[in-house]
């Protein structure tokens, strides 16, 4: 430990001495490491940002489709006999609604506004992941019974109103020349999230009923029948094993099984699809990042290779007094490594700084990892020792009587 603690000693003298060439030196690993930092963790922030935004739009939803036939070209007809059953048998399934949209007039005390509304069950709830502010949701007996009930967003409510608590107030609402009075019985909050806004942007008014309701509203009085449906897991479970319960209970049901008359799209493949790109994307710029750590690792070979020349009558008088090859060897590699080191550090700090102000400009948290943090400085410690082998070998095998005479 004595004889450590003398080379670290050396080195940290050794490189005291000659700050501008060491800190020339360091230069490309510095820049190495910071790129890799910031990269990584921009890149880890960036993914967090894009799979909450998807998460909060469409984790752990699954689309059921039906296909039309090539016999009779019509298709499966679901009904909510079908989502009852998978919801009793298909473990991790925690609702089960098909959606439809429309476009109607509302008016109220404030005028009159253009209104979009979705219509499904009470599990519709969960294809909407932003909080109920005031109220709550419709119930299975109000969907039973098509009920007058309706949910609409913040924002919503304040055009009708000019407030955001509504809950048992009444909104008049047209659909199809049809006019009834609904009453407000949730009021939700208004989706934050850019890439939704983006997606799912409608005019002044936007609500949820019981698809019973609106059906009911316009007279159709038949059993109501649907060629798609949403089913929602929770975020823990298998969606590959509930789609595929979920086809096996439908084929069976509707006595269509090896026929592949049913689609599926599972949201949480997409995710995983997207997650892969942006990890591929991130290693991509990652090694061209490197790419910089490997010429400062040649830079620090040519300095260390300058400071064997320069110490070669050190070197001489040392094995002349008998030390050993693998000490001289040993010191040097030493050397290489504290150099790399330090730049790595300053790398780790100067990478975690950009990329917290990175993550401030654009507008999320980047996540930096402790994980990144020791590998970059395992890394670019391996980088010294590497690139020193070379030199530090060099060094060790000289002829103490070449050395010596050496000007």
């Amino acid at each position: 430990m004595a004889q450590l603690l003398e080379y670290v000693k050396l080195a940290l003298m050794n490189i005291k001495s000659n700050k501008v060439r060491t800190a020339l030196t360091m230069l490309g690993i510095i820049i190495g490491v910071s790129s890799v930092i910031l990269i990584i963790s921009v890149g880890n922030g960036i993914k967090g940002e894009i799979n909450g935004a998807l998460n909060n739009i469409a984790g752990g939803q699954i689309y059921i489709q039906s296909v039309k036939n090539s016999e009779d070209n019509e298709f499966i007809e679901f009904t909510t006999e079908d989502f009852d059953v998978i919801k009793e048998k298909v473990e991790g399934v925690t609702g089960v609604t098909p959606m439809s949209g429309f476009n109607g007039e509302a008016y109220s005390n404030k005028g009159s506004f253009t209104a979009y509304t979705y219509a499904g069950t009470e599990s519709m709830e969960k294809y909407f992941r932003d909080p109920l502010l005031y109220g709550r949701y419709f119930t299975k007996e109000e969907y039973d019974a098509g009920a007058n009930v309706c949910i609409v967003l913040e924002q919503s409510a304040v055009h009708l109103f000019g407030t955001a608590d509504v809950v048992g107030m009444t909104v008049e609402l047209t659909f199809g020349g049809q006019v009834e009075d609904f009453t407000i019985i949730g009021v939700r909050s208004d989706n934050e999230s850019a890439m939704y806004n983006m997606m799912y942007n409608y005019d002044e008014v936007e609500m949820e009923m019981p698809m019973t309701t609106f059906y009911g509203m316009i007279g159709y009085d038949q059993e109501l029948t649907f060629d798609g449906f949403y089913i929602f897991s929770d975020m823990l479970s298998d969606t590959t094993q509930i789609t595929s319960q979920v086809i096996s209970i439908l084929e069976a049901r509707h006595n269509c099984r090896g026929e592949n008359r049913i689609e599926v799209q599972d949201f949480n493949s997409y995710i995983s699809e997207v997650n892969g790109i942006l990890d591929k994307v991130t290693l991509f710029v990652v090694f061209v990042a490197g790419i910089s750590l490997l010429v400062g690792g040649i830079g620090v070979m040519t300095i260390m290779l300058v400071s064997v020349t320069e110490r070669t009558r050190e070197i001489g008088i040392r094995k002349a007094l008998g030390a050993r090859t693998g000490s001289i060897m040993f010191q040097f590699l030493c050397e290489s490594a504290i150099i790399t080191l330090i730049a790595g550090i300053i790398g780790i700090i100067i990478g975690g700084a950009g990329a917290i102000l990175v993550g401030k400009l654009i507008g999320f948290a980047a996540s930096i990892s402790p994980v990144v943090i020791l590998g970059a400085s395992l890394f670019s410690s391996s980088v010294g020792i590497f690139f020193g082998i070379y030199p530090a070998r060099h060094a060790a095998k000289m002829s103490p009587i070449e050395a010596l005479r050496h000007e």
